[in-house]
C-alpha cells in the first residue's frame, strides 16, 4: 500500500479531479459523445452511468485532497461538502443541457442519479477511509 501511496503522491494534486471533470463535461454536454449510434443498453442504464460519473467525481475530489494532505483522514464535513458539491454540479449540468439546446435532454431522474452516486461515495468514504489513510 505504501508504494501505491508514494506513486500517487508524486502526481499533481489536482490531476484526477480535473480529468474526471473534463470527461463528465464531454459525456454530458457534447451532442453525440458516443458517436452516431450509441451502444445498446438496458433501460435505466443511463441513470447508473450518471451515478457512476458523479460518484467517481466525488471519489476523485476526495482522493486528490487526501493525496495533497499526506493521506491524512478526511474530516466528515469535507467529505459531505464534496459529495453535495458534486451532486449540485450534476444538477447544473442538467440545466446546461436544457439551456444549450444541443440535443441533450433535461431529466430530473438524471439529477437524482447524480446526487445518489455522489452521496453513496460520500458514505463509502466516511466508512472505509481508515483502511488507506495514515494516522
Amino acid at each position: 500500500m505504501e508504494r501505491v501511496r508514494s506513486f500517487l503522491s508524486g502526481l499533481p494534486p489536482w490531476l484526477f479531479s480535473t480529468l474526471t471533470i473534463i470527461a463528465i463535461l464531454w459525456l454530458t454536454l457534447a451532442p453525440k459523445p458516443l458517436g452516431e449510434k450509441p451502444p445498446p443498453l438496458f433501460p435505466g442504464a443511463d441513470k447508473i452511468a450518471h451515478g457512476i460519473m458523479f460518484g467517481g467525481l466525488t471519489a476523485m475530489l476526495l482522493l486528490d485532497w487526501q493525496r495533497k494532505h499526506d493521506w491524512k483522514p478526511t474530516i466528515n464535513s469535507r467529505i459531505w461538502i464534496d459529495a453535495l458539491s458534486c451532486g449540485m454540479f450534476g444538477i447544473l449540468i442538467e440545466y446546461l443541457q436544457d439551456f444549450l439546446q444541443m440535443g441533450r435532454g433535461f431529466e430530473y431522474a438524471d439529477m437524482i442519479a447524480d446526487c445518489a452516486g455522489a452521496l453513496i461515495i460520500g458514505l463509502f468514504w466516511t466508512c472505509c477511509q481508515r483502511s488507506w489513510t495514515r494516522r
